[in-house]
């Protein structure tokens, strides 16, 4: 039976997190993403023990990401800010974070009390009409055949029905 330890401190449960979702199965790209931004936010909040967190301390986390935050990118390009999708993946990890830490110490889950950040899904654009003749051509024909001695042709594909 899993109890809540005396003294659990944020890395101790960050470290248990993360093997956790390893254990699962989870992609390693996840898994790296998870503490990557759980270490960000380990930075700015105190290692404390984990029953101490509040919900405003979350807003306050998720707030100094929107407003204060200046990432540290490869590029060099430093002055542009998270984008809301950055800042609502950052929350779905906290989201799963205090999940995982709810149900393994028995812990209240804080993040109930936190709504996620909004974004806006960028529009998507359809295919043109000239679009979707080029994939719909490119199903029954290969490439054109580069000859020497005979003229240029495009032979149809035996699986173009199919494709």
């Amino acid at each position: 039976m899993n109890r809540r330890p005396p003294g659990l401190i944020v890395s101790k449960a960050i470290t248990g997190f993360i093997q956790f979702k390893q254990a699962e199965g989870l992609s390693p790209r996840t898994i790296d993403s998870y503490y990557r931004d759980l270490k960000l936010w380990l930075e700015f909040q105190e290692d404390v023990e984990v029953n101490k967190i509040t919900t405003q301390d979350i807003r306050k986390y998720l707030t100094f990401l929107i407003n204060d935050y200046v990432p540290r990118r490869i590029t060099g390009n430093n002055e542009r800010r998270l984008s809301p999708k950055t800042v609502h993946n950052v929350w779905i990890t906290l989201m799963a974070f205090f999940h995982w830490v709810s149900d393994e110490f028995q812990v209240p889950n804080i993040m109930k009390g936190v709504k996620g950040p909004k974004f806006e899904a960028p529009p998507v654009e359809p295919f043109s009409k000239e679009e979707v003749e080029a994939l719909l051509k490119a199903c029954d024909f290969c490439r054109e055949a580069q000859t020497d001695r005979r003229r240029k042709f495009t032979m149809r594909r035996v699986t173009g029905y199919r494709d």
